[in-house]
């Protein structure tokens, strides 16, 4: 008898352990829906929009992404950003209040975008700087949001076993709701293609200027709906964030501020932090120097309609969600080391881009779908291992101001990656006059990128990373 209580008693300490050391699938789900406005947002703007403004507007690639790389440039705030937060809360809550404001500023400052593309591409030079500025509002939020999202999944993940799959998933249902969003717009403007009479079957230059036509007109209410599809999101945040006790609000109020220019010469001067940095910034570039050419890639080679480039984006994201979900359950279940998921992941996204070479000169239509899906794939694997690395580089105290960096870091890149990416089809075409080969000098540029990515990895170390970082912050408390 008292055996089989000692029993009992042993496998209920058992469950309770197990339940503290995860978190619970409830607040897992809580985290993943404001990805639904980030994902609308970024598919509209970065997949649907990019290529009306391109191949429909008839503006220069370098210009969009120009803008593009102007946006990205406002997370150069997010280290100061997330400083703040960790010293500041707002009603006892320190990320929600950000990730709100952020998502919410980004989606408005859209709206009007597609109203002055329309003046700059008839001419109106000024529109160009309403562009800007729109972008930098935008830009600005999604900063915000981005850094208070990672800072808030790192601080209800600390010390969770789960932590990789919680990262997969939230991530993995971005990449869903990217898809989903992508397979709208494609549905609705295939549908307003038929009504202006332009049907999928028709091949007629004639009917190719209707969905021109359609594609512009339909812009301004795609991003319309942006705020609302914001707010839907931001509803799971109530109630999800702890609320901080009035000691430990004194306790966080009385960390020194951190000025910009001390928070980067803090991780330039933290060798690990520096190493790491720059392993973000180059895989980053890798992978998304396709990101502002790859719809028009496949409408300059392929002669693709707007319809079928608004597929590559839930092409990709397919991939992506697979490789996320199958290394999430594995990561969590297997002790596999992040660092080696993240070179994973880099291998596969250069076979990818290695298809993609190929599909361009040989104008090979299915071969280009394949390195499509692949890349998608190799990105699902790196970001498991990637995020789950990030962080983990990071000690508490500290949360916010470090995944301000490695969030700026990740943004600076992509960022550059979509100026460089629009940059070289400009020049490339400008130069040679052919398309598959302007397009595939970058996909090889992305291949030799992800094997100097693997370079800097083999040279992070998290154990070491951390004990330089407390002694850092130690330093800062006593000259305080």
């Amino acid at each position: 008898m008292s055996s089989s209580i000692v029993s009992t008693s042993e496998g209920a300490r058992s469950r309770v352990r197990a339940s503290t050391d995860r978190l619970p699938m409830l607040a897992i789900a809580r985290l993943t829906l404001p990805k639904l406005g980030v994902a609308y947002l970024f598919t509209l703007l970065l997949s649907v929009f990019n290529r009306v403004m391109i191949n429909e507007l008839q503006i220069a690639a370098a210009v969009i992404g120009g803008l593009y790389f102007a946006y990205r440039l406002m997370n150069i705030f997010q280290v100061s950003a997330g400083r703040y937060a960790d010293r500041r809360a707002f009603f006892g809550l320190r990320r929600t209040p950000v990730m709100a404001f952020g998502l919410m500023l980004a989606s408005l400052s859209l709206v009007p975008l597609p109203f002055f593309a329309v003046r700059y591409a008839e001419g109106e030079f000024i529109a160009l700087l309403f562009m800007l500025l729109c972008l930098i509002g935008f830009g600005f939020g999604f900063a915000a949001n981005g850094d208070a999202h990672n800072t808030l999944i790192a601080e209800m993940t600390e010390g969770k076993k789960n932590r990789p799959a919680v990262v997969a998933t939230v991530w993995l249902f971005q990449i869903v709701f990217i898809v989903i969003s992508g397979i709208a717009s494609s549905i609705i403007l295939q549908i307003a293609d038929t009504q202006a009479g332009a049907p999928p079957t028709c091949t007629t230059a004639e009917c190719a200027a209707i969905r021109s036509q359609v594609a512009v007109q339909m812009m301004p209410k795609f991003f319309l709906v942006g705020p609302i599809v914001s707010l839907v999101g931001l509803l799971s945040l109530i109630g999800l964030e702890r609320r901080l006790t009035p000691a430990e609000i004194a306790l966080a109020e009385q960390r020194p501020p951190l000025r910009l220019g001390e928070a980067y010469a803090r991780i330039f001067t933290n060798p690990q932090a520096r190493v790491f940095f720059f392993f973000i910034v180059i895989a980053i570039f890798a992978l998304f120097v396709q990101d502002s050419i790859l719809e028009p890639f496949g409408a300059d080679v392929f002669k693709l309609a707007p319809r079928q480039t608004a597929q590559f984006q839930p092409i990709m994201g397919v991939g992506t969600i697979l490789a996320m979900l199958v290394m999430g359950i594995v990561a969590s279940k297997r002790p596999i080391p992040k660092r080696r998921i993240a070179d994973w992941g880099l291998v596969v996204s250069g076979t990818g881009f290695a298809l993609l070479f190929v599909s361009a000169l040989a104008h090979l239509l299915p071969v280009m779908y394949a390195g499509i899906a692949i890349l998608g794939i190799g990105m699902g694997v790196f970001n498991v291992g990637a995020l789950s690395m990030m962080m983990d580089m990071t000690v508490p105290g500290e949360t916010g101001s470090l995944m301000g960096a490695w969030g700026m870091a990740q943004a600076l890149s992509n960022g550059f990656a979509q100026f460089a990416g629009g940059a070289m089809r400009d020049i490339g075409i400008q130069a040679t006059g052919n398309y598959a080969a302007s397009y595939g000098f970058i996909f090889i540029v992305a291949i030799a990128m992800c094997f100097i990515a693997m370079n800097l990895m083999a040279r992070v170390s998290v154990e070491q990373f951390r004990k330089l970082t407390r002694e850092q912050m130690a330093m800062t408390m006593e000259a305080a």
